[in-house]
């Protein structure tokens, strides 16, 4: 039953982050009269941020004609094309995976001629400039190694019944971690679309940042009254940890299937990390393995098992392994977890420790990479 389960779980490959697939008028037409509108159309539901979608003219005027109207995956805005020459069309949305993109296209009227000024993103990385897209893995990487370090080391100490001071500051180095990681996140994302923090905290993108951060409060608030409470209190913050993983898992990339599964299986796949690296944590901290070693062999082949439904969800064939980018973080994050487990096995707990933050740093970058095609 549990294997018929798990079949039936695998996602179908699907999109995530929002891209492009398709244009009127197309990228490069050369048309004999001016649009009355442009229309974009990308492979998910998105959401306008900044000025969503604008259209500069040859002279290098404003185009457009109106605000722009957002409908599902379908975005679009009247145009005056009155004038000969080539013309500008930029976009900056939020999918509904949360993930922000932009880009810009060309099209002529009568004939082809120089591009007017307005947004160059030729060297951009997953939709971000690339500056913006180490701010965000950073902040993601903030993030995760905070899961592991307060949610991960409290499930630790709620299986083992462990009580220790120096698990205590581990806890609050994660609290840190957690609160930190949101506004270098909401910093990044405002490099990456070249747009004011303001203009992304009130989307979908700012909605979860602010269930991030309000989990990380509640931790903050929960540490308090469970020291007041000689320590009870810890299966009630491990239930939060789990909410936090979800919030998590549902601004993961999207892959098709029921969304509730998806989301749960993201989150599961994070809340597997976080346990896994808290017990290597405890480990070395208390250099004592007592019951981490079978919280993190436990914990390893949930986030083995949920890592690769995922992974049959983002790519087409093992091939994309290849790809330079999502695929070869991918491939390189598989071996280190590989690593991480052999040295686990032969007790060497700081070389296990790097490789597990290693192994997050990576999965890090991994959730801002758009996947293969």
């Amino acid at each position: 039953l549990l294997l018929a389960l798990l079949a039936g779980a695998i996602p179908a490959p699907a999109l995530a982050h929002a891209s492009l697939v398709a244009a009127d008028p197309a990228p490069g037409a050369v048309l004999e009269a001016g649009p009355g509108r442009v229309r974009l159309t990308f492979s998910e539901a998105v959401s306008p941020v900044g000025a969503g979608l604008t259209v500069t003219a040859p002279s290098g005027r404003s185009a457009s004609a109106g605000a722009p109207t957002a409908a599902g995956a379908t975005l679009g805005v009247a145009v005056d094309g009155s004038e000969r020459g080539t013309y500008r069309v930029a976009w900056e949305v939020v999918a509904q995976d949360t993930h922000p993109a932009r880009g810009t296209y060309t099209f002529s009227v009568g004939a082809t001629g120089p591009a007017p000024p307005g947004l160059d993103a030729r060297g951009d990385v997953g939709g971000i400039s690339r500056t913006g897209l180490l701010l965000v893995a950073a902040a993601r990487w903030a993030h995760l190694l905070g899961m592991a370090l307060a949610f991960g080391v409290l499930f630790h100490g709620l299986v083992t019944r462990a009580r220790d001071r120096r698990l205590e500051l581990l806890v609050r180095a994660g609290l840190g971690l957690l609160v930190a990681a949101e506004p270098l996140a909401l910093a990044g994302q405002s490099v990456g679309l070249g747009l004011a923090p303001v203009e992304l905290a009130t989307g979908a993108f700012g909605r979860v940042l602010a269930l991030r951060l309000g989990g990380a409060l509640l931790l903050w608030a929960g540490l308090g009254a469970m020291r007041d409470a000689g320590g009870r209190g810890r299966a009630a913050l491990v239930g939060l940890g789990l909410l936090v993983a979800l919030v998590d898992g549902a601004s993961a990339h999207r892959v098709a299937g029921p969304p509730l599964l998806a989301v749960g299986l993201s989150g599961l796949h994070e809340a597997a990390m976080a346990a896994w690296a808290g017990a290597i944590a405890a480990a070395v901290v208390t250099a004592r393995a007592g019951g981490a070693g079978r919280i993190a062999i436990g914990s390893l082949a949930v986030l083995t098992v949920s890592g690769l439904l995922l992974a049959a969800g983002h790519l087409r064939s093992p091939l994309d392994l290849l790809h330079p980018g999502y695929g070869l973080v991918l491939a390189v994050k598989v071996a280190l977890v590989g690593a991480a487990a052999g040295l686990g096995l032969l007790a060497a707990r700081r070389w296990e420790a790097g490789a597990a933050a290693g192994v997050i740093a990576l999965a890090a970058l991994l959730v801002s990479l758009p996947p293969p095609r």
